[in-house]
């Protein structure tokens, strides 16, 4: 048994709606979801923080965000998720409301680069999953849309060491080192998914 069959084995997504998501994701030429161990950490980051606003870029079919909502659930919150796509947005909020989660998440349509410029904060979660080239472009507004002690986390983290094309590696990385340059960020890199860098705003 491999070390992530042996962690997948111990997660239970608890709604049935996450394993469409998966099939219809085999079936459409669609951008791989997080999976179920960094979708576990993202509920865990939400019940952790008792977080109440949480903000998502990139809600491609829906399964990060039903995660998050999930979570949210249990802490009275509520998540804010952006998708480009108009199809994507479609199947997300019926994804979403398949699960019964429509009263915990808002699926907004539009560009992450512009709609983080028209969002007000504080909020207390951000997950930046949004086209890999707005990662670098998009931080400082993540950085001011947190609260204090409110966390960051950055998916596909680890895309340069994965040996992904330079065009997806190259502004992942640029952000990466961004965020541990910046004194405002506490950071700190995972090996779960395709890497979640995880930051805490300090001030």
């Amino acid at each position: 048994m491999s070390i992530q069959d042996y962690i997948n084995g111990f997660i239970d997504p608890g709604n049935s709606v996450l394993a469409a998501i998966l099939d219809e994701e085999k079936q459409r030429d669609v951008r791989p979801c997080v999976g179920p161990q960094v979708g576990c950490m993202l509920g865990l980051l939400v019940r952790i923080t008792g977080a109440q606003r949480v903000l998502e870029f990139g809600t491609c079919l829906g399964y990060s965000a039903l995660w998050l909502a999930d979570a949210l659930r249990e802490t009275s919150g509520c998540l804010t998720t952006v998708e480009l796509e108009p199809d994507l947005v479609k199947s997300a909020r019926e994804y979403i409301q398949q699960a019964g989660l429509d009263d915990y998440a808002e699926v907004i349509e539009g560009d992450a680069a512009r709609v983080v410029k028209d969002l007000e904060g504080p909020f207390d979660l951000i997950l930046q999953d949004s086209a890999k080239f707005l990662y670098p472009e998009m931080l400082e507004d993540c950085i001011r849309l947190l609260r204090p002690r409110g966390i960051l986390v950055l998916d596909d983290a680890l895309f340069k060491p994965m040996d992904i094309p330079e065009k997806f590696a190259a502004p992942v990385h640029r952000a990466n080192q961004l965020a541990f340059d910046d004194p405002r960020l506490y950071c700190t890199l995972l090996p779960i998914g395709d890497g979640l860098l995880v930051s805490v705003k300090k001030v």
